[in-house]
C-alpha cells in the first residue's frame, strides 16, 4: 500500500526534478521523463502516489517511476529514495542530481529545444570530431555490417576526456549547443557535453524522415541494471534538453512496404542486411510519435506495414529456470518444473509487454488505414518462439550466412569435380 511508504509521489517529483506545469492539492501534472512530451501530461497522483502519462501511456507507483527513471528495480529504487531524502527529506540523489551553472542555484532550467536544423548540424560536426574504435568496428562488422556500411551510418565511439574541450570546438565551429539533448551548462557554467564512464559505448544517429540526426543512442560497452542503451541527454541538467523519444527511419521514405522494428541500430542491421526500409521506435511501448511518423510516411507513398518486433512477443512462458541469475531466489527454482505445468512471471510480464506493443501499433495502422500484418520467425512446434534468433536482424544474418555456407560448399563441390575431371 501507498501509505506504507515513508515518503510520497511529491518526494519522488523532486528527486527526479520533473517540470510542473500544473498543481493543486490532488494532484501534479509534469512533463513526462519518458516519451520527451513538454506540456504537463502525465499526471501524479498525490492522494493515490501513482502516477500515468496521457501520451505514451506509462503508467505505475511511486517505485516504478523512480526505477523506470533511473533503470533500477523496485527495491534498489527504494533504497536510493530513502537514501537522498534522509532525515531532512531534501537532500538529492547522489551522483543523479545534476548540478546547475550556479553553486547556489536550487532550480535546474532547461533550454528550449533547438530546431530540426541546429540539433542535425551540431551533431554531424559532433560525429566528424570523433572516431570509431578498433573494438566497436569489429563489432558491428560481426552485426553483418560492411565497412562501407559503417562509413555510411556514422557511428561513432564516445570520447573518454575531454568534454568541455570538445564542446568549444563545436562552438568554435559555428554550432549551437543550447537546446541540443547531451548539452548543458556545468556548475562554472561552461558549456560541455553529457558523457561519464557509464555511457562508454558507440553513439548511434538517430534520423527522422529529412535524414537529420535529431537524437543519439549509445550502445554501452559494460551493461549495468539490465540497461543496454542509453540516450545522449541532459535533460537534468542546467540548460540542458530531452533528447524525447524520436522514431528513426533507415531506408526510403515514403517507401510502399515499410518494416517496423524497436531500437535503431537493429535496424540499421536489418536495413544494411535486407535492403529493406525499416522505422525503429526506442521500444515497443514508446509510441509517443509513431502514429504521426507513420501518417507523414503514408503521406509520401507508404501503402503497406510489416510488424517486426522481437520474438518475445512468443516467448514460452513455462518456467525453464533460465530467465536470469536471481531464477535461484524463485520459490519455483527448486520444484520439479519439468514433470509440471509450472510458469513464469517474468516472462510473461516480458511477453505482455512486447504484444502490447504490438497492439498498439496494430491500433495505430488502423486508424491510419494503413494495411499490414505481423512477422514471426524461428517458431517451434508449439508455436512459440525457439528461443534462438530474437530479432529481426538476427533472423536476416542467419538467412544470410546459411546462404553464403550453402554457396562455399557448392563451390567446394565444382572444385573437387573440376579436379576429378
Amino acid at each position: 500500500m501507498a501509505a506504507d511508504f515513508p515518503f510520497t509521489m511529491k518526494d519522488i517529483a523532486y528527486l527526479l526534478n520533473l517540470r510542473i506545469r500544473h498543481k493543486n492539492a490532488v494532484c501534479l501534472d509534469v512533463n513526462c521523463p519518458f516519451c520527451g512530451e513538454t506540456k504537463g501530461k502525465m499526471n501524479l497522483n498525490l492522494k493515490k502516489n501513482v502516477f500515468k502519462c496521457n501520451r505514451c501511456g506509462e503508467t505505475g507507483g511511486m517505485l516504478a517511476l523512480y526505477g523506470k527513471v533511473y533503470q533500477v528495480d523496485n527495491q534498489t529504487a527504494y533504497k536510493e529514495i530513502m537514501a537522498a531524502l534522509g532525515e531532512n527529506r531534501k537532500l538529492p540523489v547522489q551522483g543523479m542530481k545534476p548540478k546547475a551553472a550556479k553553486a547556489d542555484e536550487t532550480e535546474i532550467i532547461n533550454a528550449p529545444a533547438a530546431s530540426a536544423e541546429i540539433k542535425d548540424k551540431t551533431y554531424t560536426m559532433l560525429f566528424s570530431m570523433l572516431c570509431l574504435s578498433d573494438t566497436h568496428r569489429k563489432n558491428l562488422l560481426q552485426r553483418g555490417f560492411t565497412e562501407e556500411q559503417l562509413e555510411e551510418n556514422g557511428y561513432r565511439s564516445t570520447p573518454p576526456f575531454g568534454y568541455r574541450k570538445l564542446t568549444k570546438r563545436l562552438l568554435d565551429a559555428g554550432c549551437t549547443v543550447e537546446g541540443v539533448p547531451g548539452f548543458f551548462q556545468d556548475r562554472d557554467g561552461e558549456w560541455t557535453i553529457h558523457f561519464h564512464p557509464k555511457s562508454s559505448g558507440f553513439m548511434i544517429p538517430v534520423r527522422n524522415i529529412d535524414g537529420q540526426i535529431a537524437a543519439v543512442q549509445i550502445r554501452l560497452d559494460r551493461p549495468y541494471e539490465g540497461r543496454k542503451y542509453m540516450w545522449l541527454s541532459s535533460i537534468n541538467y542546467h540548460r540542458g534538453a530531452s533528447s524525447g523519444s524520436p522514431v528513426h527511419l533507415v531506408g526510403k521514405p515514403g517507401d510502399k512496404t515499410v518494416f517496423v522494428t524497436e531500437g535503431p541500430l537493429k535496424g540499421d542491421i536489418a536495413h544494411a542486411l535486407s535492403g529493406r526500409t525499416f522505422a525503429c521506435v526506442p521500444g515497443v511501448n514508446q509510441y509517443a510519435n509513431l502514429q504521426s511518423f507513420l501518417q507523414e510516411m503514408k503521406r509520401l507513398g507508404t501503402e503497406y506495414i510489416y510488424e517486426a518486433y522481437d520474438m518475445d512477443k512468443m516467448l514460452n512462458t513455462e518456467c525453464r529456470r533460465d530467465y536470469d541469475e536471481k531464477c535461484m531466489q524463485c520459490p519455483n527454482y527448486h520444484r520439479n518444473w519439468d514433470k509440471m505445468n509450472i510458469f513464469c512471471d517474468k516472462k510473461k510480464v516480458k511477453r505482455e509487454n512486447i504484444q502490447r506493443g504490438c497492439r498498439k501499433l496494430s491500433e495505430i495502422c488502423h486508424e491510419l488505414h494503413l494495411p499490414g500484418k505481423s512477422l514471426t520467425w524461428d517458431l517451434d512446434g508449439e508455436g512459440d518462439w525457439g528461443g534462438n534468433l530474437k530479432g529481426v536482424d538476427d533472423y536476416l544474418l542467419d538467412l544470410i550466412n546459411k546462404e553464403n555456407k550453402k554457396q562455399k560448399s557448392k563451390n567446394r563441390e565444382d572444385y573437387n569435380k573440376g579436379i576429378l575431371e
